[in-house]
C-alpha cells in the first residue's frame, strides 16, 4: 500500500474519525498515484513515529482530504540505542545518496560534518533538498520516523557535543598505525554491554580521508576505530556499510535476552 507524508504539529496526533489534509506536493502525488484506480485507502506517516491507515474522501488539484481509520505508534523507532550518522560533506550526489540510504537503514539523526579534507560548506539551499530526499526515503521504505537533520557543523564542535554512547569511526590501517586496533562490526556486536548505550554513532570521513590530527583526536577521546573490509570505500558506501552493521548491533543488543 502506498505511503504518503502528513505534516502535523508537534504533539498533535489525529485520531480515528478525524479528517486531515495533505500539503500541495503530497496531494499532487496522491492524485497521480490513485488516478483511475479503485483503491482509495492509503498509509500516512507524520515522521514522528505514527503511522495512519486513511481513506481518501475528497480530492482536487490542490489538496487531498482523508479520514483517519486507525493509528499505530511505532515504538521500535525509539528503542535505544538510537543511530546517528555524522558524515563529512562530500560531493553533492554522493552525499544525497548517503542520506537516502541512511534513512532506509534506520538512522535517527544525520549530521553533516565540515572536515579538513572535505568539501567546503554547502549553500543553505542544500538543507531543503536534503530534507526532501529524506522525506521521500521514509515513504519508500515504509518508516514512520523522519530522522533529524542537523545543520553542517565543524568536526571539532560535533565531537565536543557528540551523542552519549558508542561512537565508531571508519578507518584504514595507514590512518591508525600502531595507535589503535580497528575492530569489525561483527566483533563489536559480540561485545554485548551490560548497559545499553543511548546512541550508536558512525563517524564517516571525506574522500581524502581523516587527517593525522583528526585521528589523534578521535583516539584521545576514546572513539572506536572500525574496519569495513579489505577495500577502501567511498564515503557514501562506508556510511551505508557502517549503518547496516550498527543496525544489526542495535537489534542484537536491544532484543530479548
Amino acid at each position: 500500500m502506498r505511503h504518503f507524508f502528513l505534516e502535523t504539529e508537534p504533539g498533535m496526533v489525529p485520531a480515528p474519525g478525524d479528517t486531515v489534509t495533505l500539503d500541495k506536493e503530497e496531494s499532487h502525488h496522491l492524485g497521480t498515484v490513485l488516478r483511475g484506480g479503485r483503491e482509495q485507502n492509503v498509509v500516512l506517516t507524520d515522521g514522528r513515529g505514527n503511522r495512519y491507515a486513511a481513506r481518501l474522501v475528497k480530492r482536487d488539484r490542490r489538496q487531498a482530504t482523508l479520514e483517519i481509520i486507525s493509528v499505530q505508534r511505532d515504538d521500535d523507532e525509539f528503542t535505544a540505542p538510537l543511530l546517528v550518522l555524522a558524515i563529512a560533506v562530500v560531493k553533492a550526489k554522493r552525499l544525497e545518496w548517503a542520506f537516502e540510504k541512511a534513512v532506509e537503514l534506520g538512522v535517527h539523526r544525520i549530521v553533516p560534518l565540515l572536515t579538513e579534507n572535505g568539501v567546503l560548506e554547502p549553500g543553505s539551499h542544500k538543507s531543503k533538498r536534503w530534507r526532501t530526499i529524506m522525506r521521500s526515503a521514509i515513504k519508500q521504505c515504509g518508516r514512520s520516523y523522519l530522522p533529524e537533520l542537523s545543520e553542517p557543523v565543524l568536526l571539532g564542535d560535533f565531537l565536543a557535543q557528540r551523542p552519549p554512547g558508542l561512537t565508531v569511526f571508519g578507518s584504514i590501517p595507514e590512518e591508525i598505525g600502531l595507535k589503535g586496533k580497528p575492530l569489525s562490526l561483527v566483533e563489536l556486536a559480540a561485545q554485548v554491554p551490560d548497559v545499553l548505550p543511548e546512541h550508536l554513532t558512525a563517524l564517516i570521513g571525506p574522500e581524502g580521508g581523516w587527517t593525522e590530527a583528526e585521528v589523534e583526536n578521535f583516539l584521545e577521546l576514546g572513539l572506536q576505530p572500525i574496519t569495513l573490509g579489505p577495500h577502501i570505500l567511498r564515503a557514501e558506501t562506508a556510511a551505508a556499510a557502517s549503518l547496516a552493521g550498527l543496525q544489526g548491533m542495535r537489534q542484537i543488543w536491544s532484543g530479548p535476552n
